[in-house]
């Protein structure tokens, strides 16, 4: 018989699915997977990544491997719901991901946590204070208490903004210092490195440290001595990198910050055409507006999946940079607008933070 010890390194390095299986073959086999720090080896053991969807009014969620949204050929999706009883008008934003987590906001001003990998789902407190609305929340990882923590900006007046900050096993809000734009996006913001990272309309990106739970600034990139005002901004996370799009009418410059916090490592990762100047997009109506998102980048590293609006209607396309060519990506046509966000499989579950 195999040690213990050897059959815990052959577990930590298998696919999620196959664990989740594995559960039932004995009492000692299950209480190990399901134990919180066999779930943090294997996090760090496999890095398998995935696309989830959602829209408006819909409660459903539509989940994509990674691989096969890259793919040349139709991708199969899964359909899932955060909950153990589906209501026909329970629909849900997506505040952000981390470790597997997703962090989910609904109509009606509630949080969750929800692992799509598992099910398991965890209602967070409501906030305390209803009068105030909502204009932008985030979601991440403490490394220096080794917590998960919710982050929403509460609108006051005046163009004051307010913080509070949920900490993942207490049970109430705390006021934390005052989130300092005075024009905030709405988009939630992006987790890279202990930090959340929001980008202001006044083209610079407010980061809050959520270890001190305090706010500083970080410079855009030099683009060159254009105008800013040209461009339209979105910022993403690439593979663990804080991530700048700068948009215009003939291309868009993708920007990675090799270094968090340190604004003389922006380096410009690609540029990406304009499509009109491709022969397999020839009739589509491209004088519309249209925001353009870098929803990931492929684990090869030579293709990045692009959001985009053609003929008034959302779609995905793959943008290869070696070979500079274009093509649809594997997923379903929604509809509609849809929400999208990239994850880890993961066995943490929120019922035990």
């Amino acid at each position: 018989m195999l040690p213990f010890e050897l059959i815990i390194e052959i577990l930590t390095r298998l696919p999620l699915t196959t664990l989740l299986r594995f559960r039932s073959v004995c009492k000692s086999w299950n209480s190990l997977i399901t134990d919180p720090s066999f779930a943090l080896n294997h996090l760090h053991a496999t890095s398998t990544r995935r696309l989830i969807f959602t829209r408006p009014a819909d409660p459903y969620f539509t989940d994509y491997s990674l691989s096969s949204a890259f793919a040349s050929t139709s991708a199969a999706a899964t359909r899932l719901f955060p909950s153990a009883v589906p209501g026909s008008h329970f629909h849900h934003s997506i505040v952000g991901s981390c470790n597997g987590l997703l962090c989910l906001f609904t109509v009606s001003r509630n949080l969750l946590l929800w692992n799509p990998s598992t099910g398991k789902f965890r209602n967070l407190p409501s906030l305390e204070d209803q009068r105030f609305s909502v204009v932008t929340s985030g979601f991440g990882y403490d490394h220096v208490t080794h917590s998960y923590k919710v982050v929403v900006v509460l609108y006051i007046k005046n163009h004051e903004f307010d913080s509070r900050v949920h900490t993942l096993g207490s049970d109430s809000w705390r006021r934390i210092q005052h989130f300092p734009l005075s024009s905030t996006a709405c988009c939630p913001g992006r987790f890279v490195s202990g930090m959340l990272s929001w980008l202001d309309k006044n083209r610079f990106i407010v980061s809050l440290d959520l270890a001190l739970e305090s706010y500083r600034r970080i410079s855009l990139p030099d683009f060159g001595g254009n105008n800013t005002d040209e461009f339209e901004l979105t910022l993403e996370v690439f593979k663990n990198s804080l991530c700048v799009l700068s948009c215009c009418s003939h291309f868009t410059d993708v920007w990675i910050m090799k270094d968090y916090g340190i604004a003389e490592s922006w380096t410009k990762l690609l540029c990406v055409p304009d499509l009109i100047y491709y022969p397999e997009f020839l009739g589509f109506d491209f004088n519309v507006p249209r925001a353009t998102r870098a929803i990931c980048i492929s684990d090869e590293d030579d293709e990045i999946l692009l959001e985009l609006w053609l003929d008034m209607e959302q779609k995905f396309v793959v943008y290869n940079f070696s070979d500079d060519s274009f093509r649809p990506a594997a997923i379903e046509k929604f509809g509609g607008r849809v929400a999208s966000e990239v994850y880890v499989e993961s066995l943490i579950s929120p019922c035990l933070l």
